[in-house]
């Protein structure tokens, strides 16, 4: 097996990465809602997002995120697609019928383990904006999060 030095030596890239490439972006002022049923995802996902200064609200199902929208709402949403009851489709199909005062308009990210092809056409079809494949690399969700919730200020 390879390291990621050997790896990046035989593709021809440089050992040292450039600061910009690297560096985990400022999630200041960002809330994320989280809705992920895998309770280690969550973990990971949630403690990286916080990390970076993100407030984060964490369910582990869909119907848990809904029931908080009424006091709260979120700068992104970042959902797992398949879910026991209401999957990440159903949900963001559900937000995406509201009006912008109640979350309508808030920008989502879907989050994973369905081949790639099928992921992107149903996640875009259900009105999220991004999508990202099992297993996320998390310094690529949190510039994610970062470029989608600048985006819809």
């Amino acid at each position: 097996m390879r390291s990621n030095r050997e790896r990046d030596k035989a593709r021809g890239a440089s050992p040292q990465a450039t600061p910009q490439a690297t560096a985990w972006p400022d999630l200041a002022g960002v809330h994320a809602f989280l809705i992920e049923d895998n309770e280690d995802t969550r973990t990971l996902v949630s403690e990286t997002l916080q990390h970076c200064g993100a407030l984060v609200s964490v369910y582990p199902s869909a119907d848990a995120a809904l029931a908080d929208l009424a006091e709260l709402l979120p700068t992104v949403f970042i959902s797992d697609l398949s879910m026991p009851g209401l999957d990440g489709l159903q949900f963001l199909r559900r937000m995406r019928r509201l009006p912008p005062e109640r979350g309508g308009n808030v920008p989502a990210i879907a989050i994973t383990a369905y081949y790639e092809d099928f992921a992107a056409a149903a996640a875009l079809e259900a009105g999220f904006d991004a999508y990202m494949i099992k297993p996320i690399r998390l310094d690529e969700l949190a510039r994610l999060v970062k470029d989608v919730a600048t985006h819809a200020r």
